[in-house]
């Protein structure tokens, strides 16, 4: 259910008259789309700011950022801001280097002396533009952050065990735990911690005096939106999703009237809340310039991407250039977008994930309801959620031989970063896997292919897990794509977990 704010509709907007006059009436046409959109997905709630010359030229909020209580969103509800976090990290970097403290190609280990990883090579010259623009070769790895098994210290350590997939600098593959690893370094030269160099040298001067560093300060915010997950009756209530760990990366939590002076320090090239210049043009310019190719993989004709900078994506809109970043942790997504040839911009900001469009469509449609175009179009292109008769369930690939006794795989595997991982049996012919406190079921595809039916992001259903033998027929070990993180698109090559050995030299069963 969407909820109207009743009485508050036009108290809601705030309204300014920034250079370069938006379209008469455009937040007229803009409300039914948005509600449209939010009721095509099922978002609970929603909030938006739109800047127009560089200014806040609206806020507005829709729905409840509690379903079970009916609380509204308002324009200080705190969400979530996941990956939005790497813009206000790279912004952090920029003002180092602005500094003279940090250098954008020059090797991440000279600001971070401990960092190794799996090659001497990659080691010395990996730089901080590389780890920010996802180019280092390295894989996702992000179940290895995403169960809060290990601080952002075991995460350091463990990066020597994970040998990159690919050259540096040929593939694009999205990391958070290299953007992680930058914001360490930008932090260590910086002499603090990384929320406490945030908080100091960008939350106040910027006036974001609301944003969260941290799930524990996230949960204690007085107007905190409840995040949702869509479920084959509607949505639920998902868990909060502790990201300190890798804190630089998804760990910032802010309203939109937070956001949106985050985006207002974009849009004026470096200005302060104050009006002094807090980071130079020159360097925040290091953020939209491009460092990756990017796959296109937006939906509609008029959006495309073309890159990825630091913290920031490249492409166009409308024939013009664009630049954002979105933004997805259990329960939220979010997008942060700014066009700087007119210099305006969007944020929106859902308590709902999975696969959410709302935030990118509610953007689109902003935009061309500020340039006077009709918006009514944008629902309609990214159509509804599917039902759950109409989401295909995962096949089991082909496989070479005939099952083989379940009991040929139960036992405990390692892997040198992941560490422990268990092979436990389950009623009804299936296995259970036990990874870091998250357990998923396996289901034999024939042949010593098992595949993970009941799983979750990172683990997600139709993840096939291939056990192999050695020379004697034993299994030996187990291989699955979990590096590749949520998507498998990439598929570096398996994640090989050994067979353990029991004090007298056999193997775990």
């Amino acid at each position: 259910m969407v909820v109207r704010l009743a009485g508050l509709c036009c108290a809601l907007w705030l309204l300014s008259a920034p250079a370069g006059a938006a379209a008469p009436g455009w937040p007229e046409r803009l409300d039914p789309v948005v509600r449209r959109a939010m009721a095509d997905w099922q978002a609970p709630g929603l909030a938006l700011a739109v800047l127009r010359g560089g200014e806040v030229a609206a806020l507005r909020a829709w729905g409840v950022r509690d379903v079970e209580t009916g609380a509204p969103v308002t324009p200080r509800t705190v969400f979530a801001l996941g990956s939005i976090t790497k813009t206000l990290t790279a912004v952090g970097i920029a003002l180092l280097a602005d500094e003279g403290k940090l250098a954008w190609d020059a090797p991440a280990i000279r600001a971070l002396p401990s960092l190794r990883f799996a090659t001497g090579a990659m080691t010395r010259t990996v730089s901080l533009r590389d780890l920010m623009s996802h180019r280092t070769g390295m894989a996702r790895h992000d179940a290895l952050w995403y169960f809060g098994v290990h601080d952002a210290a075991g995460l350091l350590a463990r990066l020597r065990f994970l040998p990159p997939s690919a050259p540096a600098g040929t593939v694009y593959q999205y990391n958070n735990l290299m953007v992680a690893v930058a914001g360490y370094a930008a932090a260590h030269a910086a002499g603090t911690g990384w929320a406490d160099f945030t908080r100091a040298r960008l939350l106040r001067p910027l006036g974001m005096t609301e944003t969260a560093l941290s799930a524990a300060a996230f949960r204690a915010a007085p107007e905190r939106a409840t995040g949702y997950y869509p479920a084959d009756a509607g949505r639920e209530p998902i868990p909060l999703r502790d990201t300190d760990a890798v804190a630089p990366a998804a760990a910032a939590y802010a309203p939109v009237t937070d956001a949106a002076k985050l985006l207002r320090f974009l849009l004026r090239e470096g200005a302060a809340a104050d009006g002094t210049t807090l980071v130079s043009a020159a360097a925040l310019a290091e953020l939209r310039r491009r460092a990756m190719a990017r796959p296109d993989t937006s939906r509609v004709a008029p959006f495309r991407v073309t890159g990825y900078g630091a913290g920031l994506y490249i492409g166009i809109f409308r024939n013009a250039p664009i630049h954002w970043h979105w933004g997805a942790i259990d329960g939220y997504a979010g997008m942060l977008s700014f066009r700087p040839e007119t210099r305006d911009g969007v944020v929106v900001l859902t308590n709902l994930s999975g696969r959410n469009p709302v935030p990118t469509l509610v953007t689109l449609a902003a935009y061309d309801a500020l340039d006077g175009r009709d918006p009514a179009i944008w629902p309609g292109l990214y159509g509804a959620r599917p039902s759950a008769a109409e989401r295909a369930p995962p096949i089991c690939p082909a496989t070479d031989g005939a099952a083989h006794p379940r009991d040929d795989y139960l036992g405990t595997y390692e892997h040198p970063a992941y560490g422990r991982a268990e092979i436990l049996a389950e009623p009804d012919d299936l296995l259970v896997l036990h990874l870091h406190g998250r357990a998923v079921r396996l289901d034999g595809c024939g042949g010593d292919a098992w595949m993970v039916r009941d799983g979750a992001w990172p683990i997600r259903e139709g993840l096939v897990v291939r056990f192999a033998r050695d020379a004697d027929g034993r299994v030996k070990a187990l291989a699955a794509a979990i590096a590749d993180g949520p998507t498998y698109r990439l598929n570096p090559g398996p994640l090989v977990f050994r067979r353990a050995e029991r004090p007298d030299g056999r193997r775990s069963n």
